[in-house]
């Protein structure tokens, strides 16, 4: 899919929100600007939410909670992050089944630490756009 505006991302996360359900865990990868937390907000309007959404990245995690949203959502950015030990004092792992969680910078672990329900992958293009890349887990069984 070709994403050329930041309301473009905004509203493809929006869509995507809808097929969200407790426990999913959200892989966003792409570089520094590509548009992560923009389509982050997408989602995170799609459930309801009416704030500013920022960057996690100095506080790791921020977490939205009903009524603010329909469903408990962990925004995580690994940005900072050196090791997966790092991961594990943070217990996002811990929390699967009860929340989203949307994690930008998933590609500096890998699946190694979850297996992603969804992974985003957003490549810039030199015209500004960006190619956006949707898998969902094999196993799912949603349709």
């Amino acid at each position: 899919m070709i994403i050329v505006t930041d309301a473009d991302m905004r509203a493809f996360g929006k869509k995507l929100a809808q097929d969200l359900k407790q426990s999913d865990w959200v892989a966003i990868n792409g570089p520094l600007g590509a548009g992560k937390t923009v389509l982050c907000a997408g989602i995170l309007a799609g459930l309801g939410f009416a704030g500013e959404v920022a960057s996690p990245s100095y506080a790791i995690v921020h977490s939205y909670e009903p009524p603010d949203v329909s469903i408990a959502v962990a925004h995580v950015d690994l940005y900072r992050l050196d090791n997966v030990d790092e991961l594990d004092e943070l217990g996002l792992a811990d929390e699967r089944s009860d929340r989203i969680t949307l994690v930008e910078w998933a590609e500096r672990f890998g699946p190694a630490y979850v297996v992603p329900s969804h992974i985003i992958d957003i490549v810039p293009q030199a015209d500004g756009s960006r190619i956006l890349t949707l898998k969902m887990d094999e196993n799912d069984t949603r349709t």
